[in-house]
């Protein structure tokens, strides 16, 4: 077997956005993505099967879901390919997964790519509106952050998927943004997602409203409590650590 594969459902258009949502810290990527294809009715078009996920299968309205899915959604000109996963995929996979998800991204035309995630931070509970930090790959990308006015993620360590995500893109010159929001590190965090997507819009060019994940924090924290835990398990095996670290080169 593969160590990656697809299987359409239908033909997938070609797009220019990719949008990646996966467990992480607060499952900020998964909630906010979830909530991205819900608020535009993303059609799911296909999914993603490897050894290195968990041996588990979801049921949604009486069928069987894929854990890791690719919606469309089209606005105007604009095409929208996202990646949607429930469960992180083990250790041994991030590489071979990340060389396989941007060589079949630009295989679909893809022109950049978006991250969606959660930076842990201590003063989380204190915070009205978290921040949003965006860590570019290209100088293009760069220039798209600044003149969003959104914040610069100048210093500091990228682990687990994404990391090999944003390598990927580096090695091969393909724009990547990834847009991590402060957030809970072990506690679903909704109004983090919720900073996350209304950061992205603009950068993506998409009109998305975030009351309802605002107005459903409780309830989104208690019904994905077991994801998240088992995502902490996931992390702690994936070099989530070095986020935390300062690189030498910074002291």
């Amino acid at each position: 077997m593969k160590e990656w594969s697809f299987h359409e459902f239908k033909r997938i258009p070609r797009a220019n956005h990719l949008i990646v949502g996966m467990p992480d810290v607060g499952l900020v990527g998964l909630i906010a993505l979830t909530h991205i294809v819900r608020s535009l009715n993303a059609e799911i078009m296909a999914y993603i099967d490897s050894p290195h996920l968990p041996p588990v299968i979801m049921y949604h309205e009486g069928r069987p879901y894929p854990v890791m899915r690719i919606h469309h959604y089209s606005l105007d000109s604009n095409g929208y390919l996202m990646l949607v996963s429930d469960v992180l995929m083990n250790v041994r996979g991030m590489r071979s997964f990340a060389q396989m998800l941007i060589e079949w991204a630009q295989s679909k035309g893809i022109e950049r790519v978006f991250l969606l995630g959660g930076v842990p931070t201590p003063q989380r509970m204190n915070l009205d509106k978290p921040a949003v930090y965006a860590a570019g790959v290209t100088e293009s990308d760069i220039e798209i952050i600044e003149r969003a006015g959104v914040q610069l993620f100048k210093e500091g360590f990228v682990s687990g998927p994404y990391a090999m995500i944003l390598k990927e893109c580096f090695v091969r010159s393909v724009k990547g943004i990834a847009l991590m929001a402060e957030s809970f590190l072990n506690y679903p965090d909704p109004g983090a997602a919720a900073a996350v997507v209304s950061t992205l819009a603009p950068l993506a060019g998409l009109r998305i409203d975030v009351e309802p994940l605002l107005k459903q924090e409780e309830e989104i924290r208690v019904r994905l409590r077991e994801t998240m835990r088992r995502t902490m398990e996931a992390m702690r095996a994936s070099g989530k650590t070095y986020e935390y670290a300062v690189p030498a080169m910074y002291i």
